[in-house]
This record gives structure tokens, C-alpha cells and sequence, in this order.
């Protein structure tokens, strides 16, 4: 396989340990578009790591028309430490792109990453998952700001049901990206600290859709004939402590005051139930029991602040039908276009 595999220097620790982002390249039948796919920008967020290594496994050079640069651990320091970030830097490596040359390691690693592999790529695909203990159904994630707002197109070429568009934080690599030019989409797979296969084939389908919408591989990309953007999410917090019991899964439509989870006293035995405050998407619930008061168990995304999406046009697509457009639709949760 025509696979080229270095690393950036980006500094070094205090016993002298060089500090460096691994990166391979595998270049197809020609030069671009340029891919970049890189994960761990935190470091305990794993399935992106896998999805990549398996792409490189799976994509033929023979078959790839144009190069895709991989970058599975941007975050080697966070990764190490079984962490979100570097514990001793402190520092979100993805609230401080574009870095800083002779900032904290955090920062000059984000600085080595954005300036040797981010501005030289066509676009890219930065993948996450949530936090410990916070399940995310596959989705992209849209962010804007005052001053940058991306085009969907990027997100909506993964495939998958739900596009979330919301306000993003500065620093972050796919605004940053953006506003260069290089539109990087986020998309989140699942939860932090473990692999989960299921999450793996969404991400592993989600850049195959990608790189088939914009040619870099043959065959038609499996898209949802009708996709639908939801804006920001409310979370759903404990109002007492005790043991977690969810009555919903990460990807259901429920209707207003439906029971969403049971937080249950292990002293007691007292019971707190849990309803949807409105019609809404579960993007997302706690997997770990253990909460205590102002503890978030539920993310929620409402139909009021989202709408359909016309078609794809102009694309030669293999339509699917949309799990979540039908259950809406069951329930009698009108969609706007």
C-alpha cells in the first residue's frame, strides 16, 4: 500500500520526551482533494482512533482519487493519561486552535497540527464522541459564530439523520478551520473511554458517504432522503441524588412529559421521575448511574427549534428512508421545511 507514515515534533516534557503528532498519508490515483481525518483531539475519545485504522485498512490507494492524511491520535499527551486533556497543561487542545508556536505543549500542539496538516488539506473530518458517560447518537455537529457560518453541505454529506447546528466556542477546530477556508465537520460517535462497535460502522459508514458525495470514491453515498437540522439542546438534570434508571435510549422521539429516566434513592428507596419538557430527539443519555443533584442524564434536542431539509440536488445518491423522520411522524410531531 502507497502509505507514507512521520511525525511533527511539537516539543518536549520535562525529562526531554519529545512530544509529536503521528500521522500517515495514503495518496490515491491522484493528488486532491486533500481528506484529513484525525481523532483524539481528547484524548479518552476512542472510537474515532479505531474508525480511522480501519479505514486504512479497508480503502484500496488503486480505488482513492485523491489523498487522505490521518492523523488517529492528534492528543498523544491526553491519550497517555486516559484523559480529555493533558493533566498537567490543562488546556482543551480544541478551544485553543490555532495554537500558539511557543505557547504551553497544548497549544503548540495544536499550533504544529493546524499550520503542517489542517491549511494544506481540502477538508476534513474531526471525530469525537461525548464526554465519560454521556452516549451521543451519530451526528455532525454545524458550529457557528458571529462572524463564521459553514456551509451544511459538509455535514450533511455523512449521512446521517440529524444535523446539529449551534453555537460553537472560539478556539475550536472547526471554526478555526473555517474561517481559513478548510471546512472541517465534527462528528460525534458515542461515548468516551470505550470502543463500541456499533459507533465504529456509523463512523466508518459516515466518511465512506463523505468521500463518495465528493468523488474520492467510487459509488453512489447512502443519504436520507430527508435529513433534519436541530438547533442547540436542552439538558435534562437530577433534581435529587441517588442510582439512575433510564426509560429511554440515545436516538428516540418522545412526546412532552414522557418519562425519560428514574432517579432512585439508594438509602431510601424514594423515587424522582424524570419527563421531556417538550417534544424532542434523545441526542444523547447518561450511561453511568451514579448522579448526584444538577447531574445532566438526558440531552434533548426539541422539534421547535429545527426544521426538514430539502433534498440533496445535483448528486447522484442512494436515498434511504429516516428512522427518526418516521417515528415523528408516528407520534404526530409535525416537521417544518
Amino acid at each position: 500500500m502507497d502509505i507514507e507514515r512521520g511525525a511533527i515534533y511539537c516539543g518536549e516534557l520535562e525529562d526531554g520526551a519529545p512530544v509529536t503528532i503521528p500521522y500517515f498519508i495514503m495518496r490515491g490515483t491522484r493528488k486532491k482533494p486533500v481528506l484529513l481525518l484525525n481523532a483524539a483531539l481528547h484524548g479518552e475519545e476512542l472510537n474515532g482512533i479505531e474508525v480511522i485504522m480501519r479505514l486504512t485498512e479497508k480503502i484500496d490507494p488503486d480505488h482513492l482519487h485523491g489523498t487522505i492524511v490521518g492523523v488517529p491520535v492528534v492528543n498523544t499527551l491526553a491519550f497517555r493519561a486516559r484523559s480529555r486533556i493533558d493533566p498537567i497543561d490543562g488546556k482543551d487542545l480544541n478551544r485553543v486552535f490555532p495554537g500558539k508556536k511557543d505557547g504551553t505543549v497544548t497549544e503548540r500542539v495544536a499550533y504544529h497540527f493546524f499550520h503542517h496538516l489542517v491549511k494544506k488539506a481540502t477538508f476534513g473530518i474531526d471525530l469525537h464522541t461525548g464526554m465519560k458517560g454521556h452516549l451521543l447518537i451519530p451526528h455532525p455537529r454545524v458550529r457557528v459564530r458571529k462572524d463564521f457560518s459553514p456551509s451544511i453541505e459538509y455535514a450533511r454529506a455523512l449521512g446521517t439523520e440529524i444535523i446539529f447546528y449551534h453555537e460553537g466556542a472560539q478556539g475550536m477546530l472547526t471554526i478555526e478551520a473555517g474561517k481559513m477556508g478548510v471546512p472541517v465537520v465534527c462528528f460525534e460517535i458515542g461515548e468516551a473511554g470505550r470502543l463500541d462497535e456499533y459507533f465504529i460502522d456509523a463512523g466508518i459508514r459516515g466518511i465512506t458517504n463523505f468521500m463518495k458525495y465528493f468523488g474520492m470514491l467510487e459509488g453512489k453515498p447512502e443519504i436520507p432522503d430527508k435529513q433534519i437540522l436541530l438547533k442547540d439542546y436542552k439538558e435534562l438534570v437530577s433534581r435529587a441524588g441517588g442510582l439512575f434508571y433510564p426509560k429511554v435510549s440515545a436516538g428516540d422521539v418522545v412526546k412532552k412529559n414522557h418519562l425519560i429516566g428514574v432517579i432512585k434513592s439508594p438509602i431510601t428507596g424514594e423515587k424522582h421521575p424524570l419527563r421531556a419538557p417538550q417534544d424532542c430527539l434523545i441526542i444523547g443519555i447518561r450511561s453511568q448511574p451514579v448522579v448526584r443533584v444538577g447531574t445532566s442524564v438526558a440531552w434533548l434536542m426539541t422539534f421547535e427549534e429545527g426544521n426538514l431539509l430539502p433534498p440533496l440536488k445535483n448528486r447522484k445518491l442512494r436515498k434511504k428512508s429516516s428512522k427518526t423522520v418516521s417515528m415523528t411522524e408516528e407520534k404526530g410531531i409535525k416537521l417544518t421545511e
